[in-house]
């Protein structure tokens, strides 16, 4: 994950630290269910892919609430 201060200044580079942050919120969503249920496993393939899915619409909906406070900032 991009930790310098140097901003990104590519879409290559958004889309790489997009795909960095699906990650770590799918595992994270993973470990928080496991640990609520008890299972201290490692996640398969599946079952991440499906918290990807989760964690993708969590961060398209921040994702657009950024989008919408900046517009109206702008105004």
């Amino acid at each position: 994950m991009h930790v310098s201060p140097d901003p990104i200044t590519t879409r290559e580079q958004a889309a790489q630290e997009r795909e960095t942050l699906l990650d770590f919120i799918a595992r994270g969503l993973y470990c928080t269910t496991a640990g609520a249920l008890g299972t201290h496993t490692e996640p398969s393939a599946e079952v991440l892919t499906q918290a990807r899915r989760v964690a993708d619409d969590y961060l398209s909906a921040y994702e657009e609430w950024l989008v919408n406070l900046a517009a109206d900032n702008a105004s």
